[in-house]
C-alpha cells in the first residue's frame, strides 16, 4: 500500500522557513486536496514528496517522508528511483518539444525499457489519459500542436509511462478552459482507481467534486486535515471555515 506518512516536516530556504512541522497520512488510492492562499506552502510541500526541492540552493529539509516503508530523505534514496515511482504533472503543460509518441517513449527509455516494448506502453499510457482515440493517427506529429487540455493529458500519459506508485498533480487545470478541465477531473478520478494522488489547486469546487481527503495549508503550517466533506461542511479552524466560505483567500 502507497501511503504518504509524513511527520515533522520542516523546509528551509536558507533562512526563511516555508513550512513548520507537517504532520498528515495521505492515504492510498484516494485523492488528496492541498488548497490555502498562495504562497502558503502547497506546491512547495507537493515537491517535498519527490524532493524536487534538491534543485534549490540553500534548501534544508527537517523531518520525515515515509513510503513504502523507506524514509525518502535518508540519504541511501536513489533519487531518480524515487521521481520514477512518484511522478508530477505541473500547472503548465510542458511537453517536449518532439513527437507525441517520443514524448510518452521518453521515460521509459531512459530506464532501459527495450525498444520492442515502446509501442504498447505509448498506446497502454495514452489510453490511461483518455488520449489515445484523439492521436492515434498522428504519434509521429509533433507534441506542440495539440490543444492545452491534450497537452496536459499527454504529460499525464508521459508520468504514467514510467510506471509510478503516487502521481502529484500542481494546480493542473489552472491554465484550462471548463471543457478541458472537466476531462482532467474525470480522468484524475478515475486515475485513483490505480495510483495514489495529491492535488494543489486553488479551486474550492474543484477539490469538493474530486478529492477524498483535504489539507489546508496557512502561512507554511498545515492547520487541518481531514475528509473533504468535513473540511468544507465542519471544519474545526477557524482559519479553515474562514477560507472554504470565501472570507479570505
Amino acid at each position: 500500500m502507497t501511503n504518504i506518512d509524513v511527520k515533522n516536516l520542516n523546509l528551509w530556504y536558507g533562512s526563511n522557513q516555508a513550512l513548520y512541522d507537517i504532520e498528515m497520512l495521505i492515504p492510498h488510492k484516494s485523492v488528496t486536496a492541498l488548497i490555502g492562499p498562495s504562497g502558503c506552502g502547497k506546491s512547495t510541500f507537493l515537491r517535498c514528496i519527490n524532493r524536487m526541492n534538491d534543485t534549490i540552493p540553500n534548501c534544508r529539509v527537517e523531518g520525515s517522508i515515509t513510503i513504502n516503508d523507506t524514509d525518502i530523505y535518508d540519504k541511501s534514496v536513489n533519487v531518480a528511483q524515487l521521481r520514477k515511482k512518484v511522478g508530477m504533472v505541473f500547472q503548465k503543460a510542458n511537453p517536449f518539444p518532439m513527437s507525441i509518441y517520443d514524448n510518452i517513449a521518453y521515460g521509459p527509455k531512459i530506464h532501459g525499457v527495450p525498444k520492442s516494448q515502446l509501442p504498447g506502453i505509448v498506446e497502454d499510457s495514452l489510453r490511461a489519459s483518455a488520449l489515445w482515440d484523439e492521436v492515434e493517427d498522428r504519434l509521429k506529429t509533433n507534441a506542440m500542436s495539440l490543444s492545452g487540455g491534450q497537452q496536459q493529458r499527454l504529460c499525464i500519459a508521459r508520468t504514467l509511462a514510467v510506471k509510478p506508485d503516487i502521481i502529484l498533480f500542481d494546480e493542473p487545470c489552472s491554465a484550462l478552459d471548463p471543457i478541458s478541465t472537466n476531462q482532467i477531473e474525470k480522468l484524475i478520478m478515475e486515475l485513483k482507481k490505480d495510483y495514489t494522488i495529491v492535488v494543489v489547486t486553488h479551486n474550492m469546487q474543484q477539490a469538493v467534486r474530486i478529492s477524498d481527503m483535504t489539507a489546508f495549508f496557512y502561512l507554511g503550517k498545515m492547520l487541518e486535515f481531514g475528509p473533504t466533506e468535513k473540511i468544507f461542511k465542519n471544519p474545526d479552524n477557524k482559519e479553515t471555515l474562514d477560507y472554504v466560505s470565501g472570507r479570505f483567500g
